[in-house]
């Protein structure tokens, strides 16, 4: 082939970073994401295991106060009820899923949990400021409480033996 013809060349393996790493440089220092977007995106590594399923955030009081109608809290403050599912498949074939009551503590917030269908399981509770992990055991109800929880993105993961774990989707508690 004669050169009248021939393509541009092709630049040298590695020609570029140093025009890349300074267009990048740039970038971050002039649209940085937020501080949450990257603690998220840390968290979300978590995820990665294979077998661990997601449960959708399907009922949030706080969303729809309308018809709630629960007994008041410390301060007179009504708790917050929060409800994940997971439709994957389960030995009686219902979904799993987990509700929680969010309450005032003080400054902390305190998580009584009821698992579906019941049954033991080690419960995790991660925050991504300080990477803050909690972990109690549900009884062989479901049942759970966490007396120690930060304002801020939460999330819950259940483990039961013999079944892949189940994690929430992130949810702010304020």
């Amino acid at each position: 082939m004669d050169d009248e013809h021939a393509g541009p060349e092709t630049p040298a393996p590695g020609a570029d970073d140093r025009l890349l790493a300074s267009l990048g440089d740039l970038i971050r220092a002039e649209d940085a994401p937020p501080a949450v977007a990257v603690e998220l995106a840390k968290q979300s590594f978590g995820l990665r295991q294979v077998d661990t399923e997601l449960a959708a955030l399907v009922a949030d009081s706080a969303a729809d106060a309308v018809g709630t109608a629960v007994r008041a809290g410390e301060g007179g403050t009504v708790p917050r009820l929060l409800t994940f599912e997971f439709e994957g498949p389960t030995e009686t074939g219902e979904p799993q899923a987990v509700e929680v009551e969010v309450s005032r503590s003080g400054r902390y917030r305190r998580l009584l949990g009821q698992l579906q269908p019941p049954g033991p399981a080690r419960i995790e509770v991660r925050q991504p400021e300080g990477d803050a992990v909690r972990q109690v055991d549900a009884d062989d109800q479901g049942r759970f409480v966490v007396e120690v929880v930060g304002v801020g993105l939460m999330r819950l993961t259940w483990y039961r033996p013999g079944r892949n774990a189940i994690t929430t989707a992130w949810v702010r508690l304020d």
